[in-house]
């Protein structure tokens, strides 16, 4: 019989979830709440990058308009990855685009590509959409 001690750690680590309204001010909520998981889930060195990715993601789903729901989630799918979520009520898919010096938006997703080496991606829903980046974290979960 497998004890709690053969269990991978990241399995006690509770995931988090916060709905936040469709405001600009709702990013710097996002914000707070990912970086007080990665505080409890001792993961500093992975919280500057986590700050961008949940700052993009949230600003582009303020943008979309919609008024049904926003969700901010924070997940440790395994001991050496930390999954930051954003779910908005928008069918709209988001798009990488190039952008030139000049430009003064555009770069989000871009952002989020390069911080993640590429481990992100989106689920449509029939009412939406769940975005999801991938960080690797550099030491097993800690309880």
């Amino acid at each position: 019989m497998a004890t709690d001690a053969d269990r991978p750690v990241a399995r006690f680590l509770a995931p988090a979830t916060v709905r936040l309204p469709y405001r600009p001010e709702s990013v710097a909520a996002a914000r707070r709440f990912v970086t007080a998981k990665f505080r409890e889930w001792s993961l500093d060195d992975l919280m500057d990058d986590a700050t961008v990715i949940v700052s993009e993601l949230a600003t582009n789903a303020v943008k979309t308009g919609c008024l049904t729901r926003m969700l901010v989630g924070v997940r440790r799918p395994s001991d050496r990855v930390v999954r930051i979520l954003v779910g908005d009520g928008s069918r709209s898919m988001p798009v990488m685009v190039e952008t030139g010096p000049g430009h003064t938006s555009g770069r989000g997703l871009a952002m989020v590509h390069k911080l993640t080496d590429g481990r992100w991606g989106v689920t449509p829903l029939p009412l939406g959409k769940v975005i999801h980046a991938d960080l690797t974290a550099s030491a097993p979960a800690s309880r």
